[in-house]
């Protein structure tokens, strides 16, 4: 084999190497793009709005507390869109007027279920619930709340002696 045939032969490989690579890029960027559709989106504002219902139907509860005349319990009850009865609920109060959660992880998923009626879950990802005492005054626990967050970050907390829901950006 002569010099030119030894480089014709180097540039062939040299060619054929490039071509490989280039088709496998492309092949990969291809598989990026399908795998990235089937990913699901999350929209944070979602959430959010789960917060402000979360307040709205304890503000709700408060008020009916104050209209049937402070008792330890009553019945909330939820509507859809289109004013139909969605469920109702016994929601215990605080002595300050306000849904109360049970001193647990539990307590607070069951605040969210009397509240919000809706499964723990917001598109496809499981909602997770803490509970905080706070300080005591009286033995009571005068700030304790419930944090309701997302593995991705978004969180609101719950006040259980206000009915205050705090949502950090």
């Amino acid at each position: 084999m002569n010099k030119t045939d030894a480089a014709k032969n180097a540039q062939r490989k040299l060619f054929i190497s490039i071509i490989v690579v280039i088709i496998f890029a492309t092949l990969l960027g291809s598989f990026m793009v399908i795998l990235d559709r089937a990913n699901p989106r999350f929209d944070p504002a979602i959430f959010r709005q789960l917060g402000k219902q979360m307040e709205q139907s304890a503000i709700k509860a408060h008020w009916q507390w104050q209209a049937e005349g402070r008792p330890d319990m009553i019945m909330l009850v939820h509507y859809d869109e289109k004013g139909r009865e969605t469920g109702r609920r016994p929601v215990p109060i605080t002595y300050t007027g306000w849904p109360k959660a049970g001193a647990s992880e539990e307590g607070c998923r069951a605040l969210w279920q009397m509240l919000l009626n809706v499964p723990m879950q917001v598109e496809g990802f499981n909602v997770f619930s803490d509970y905080y005492s706070g300080t005591r005054q009286n033995s009571e626990p005068t700030n304790a709340q419930c944090q309701f967050r997302l593995s991705s970050g978004e969180n609101f907390h719950y006040a259980i002696y206000t009915g205050d829901v705090t949502q950090e950006d």
